[in-house]
C-alpha cells in the first residue's frame, strides 16, 4: 500500500512538473525577427552608418552608439508603452516614446539583427544589501532594463534612457557584474563617462532575461513573468 502511495505521489510531481515546464515554455518571450521587425528596424538604421565587415572594437562603440542615438532620437519621450500590448521595432517608431524596457527591446533587436550577441537585463535596487529575492517581491523597487552586447572585447552594458555605454577612461568595456561590484564598494571604475541614473551607482541586483515580474509586457499576457527562458537558465544554472 505504501509503496503505491508513493508511485501515485512521484507521478502527481511528474505531472506538475510537466504542467509548470510547459507554462514556461508557452509564455517565454521570444526574441526572433519577424519581417516587421527588420523593415523597422531598418528605419532605425537609415542615420546609422554601416558596420564593416572586419570591424575593430572602435567600429562597434560607435555602431552600438549610433544604434543607441537612433532609438533615444527616434522615442525621444519618456512614457511606457501600455500594458497588454506588443512594444516591438513598430510600435516605438510610431509611439515615438517608451520607457526603458521598451527602448532596450528595440536596441537588442537591432543589434541581433546586425550580428551581435545580446542579452537583457533587468536590474533592482538593494540599498538596504538585503537577501537577492526581497527586491524582486517587493512592488515599488527601483528597477531598470538594459542591455548588454558582447563586443570584441567584451561585454558592455547599452543603457536605454541616456547616451551611457559602459566604458572606463581607457577604453575597456565594463560588464554589469563589474559594475555591480563597484556600485557594492568592492571594485574602482575610472568611466570614460559616469552614468547619470542612480541606480549604477548603490547596491542593486540584476537578472538575466526578465523582462517583467507580472507578465503583461509579452504575449500570451498572463500573470507568468515575461522572461526569455534560456537566457534567464543560461545564469542560475
Amino acid at each position: 500500500m505504501q509503496v503505491r502511495e508513493t508511485r501515485r505521489l512521484y507521478l502527481l510531481i511528474g505531472f506538475f512538473s510537466l504542467c509548470i515546464t510547459a507554462l514556461l515554455i508557452y509564455s517565454s518571450v521570444d526574441t526572433s525577427l519577424s519581417e516587421e521587425d527588420k523593415q523597422y528596424i531598418g528605419k532605425f538604421l537609415s542615420t546609422v552608418g554601416e558596420l564593416p565587415k572586419s570591424p575593430t572594437f572602435q567600429d562597434e562603440l560607435d555602431f552600438i552608439r549610433s544604434v543607441q542615438q537612433s532609438v533615444l532620437d527616434l522615442a525621444p519621450t519618456s512614457c511606457g508603452l501600455p500594458v497588454g500590448q506588443e512594444r516591438e521595432p513598430k510600435d516605438l517608431y510610431e509611439a515615438k516614446a517608451g520607457w526603458c524596457y521598451d527602448r532596450s527591446r528595440v536596441i537588442e533587436k537591432i543589434l541581433r539583427s546586425s550580428g551581435f550577441e545580446v542579452r537583457h537585463i533587468s536590474l533592482y535596487s538593494n540599498k538596504q544589501e538585503s537577501a537577492p529575492a526581497l527586491p524582486l517581491l517587493s512592488p515599488n523597487v527601483s528597477s531598470h532594463a538594459v542591455t548588454e552586447v558582447l563586443t570584441k572585447n567584451g561585454w558592455l552594458v547599452v543603457d536605454s534612457n541616456e547616451k551611457f555605454v559602459s566604458v572606463d577612461k581607457g577604453g575597456k568595456p565594463i560588464s554589469l557584474k563589474e559594475i555591480q561590484l563597484s556600485a557594492e564598494g568592492r571594485a574602482v571604475i575610472e568611466w570614460e563617462t559616469r552614468p547619470r541614473a542612480s541606480i549604477y551607482s548603490c547596491p542593486f541586483i540584476f537578472v538575466y532575461g526578465l523582462y517583467s515580474r507580472h507578465g503583461q509586457f509579452y504575449p500570451p499576457y498572463n500573470v507568468i513573468p515575461d522572461i526569455n527562458d534560456p537566457e534567464l537558465f543560461q545564469h542560475v544554472f
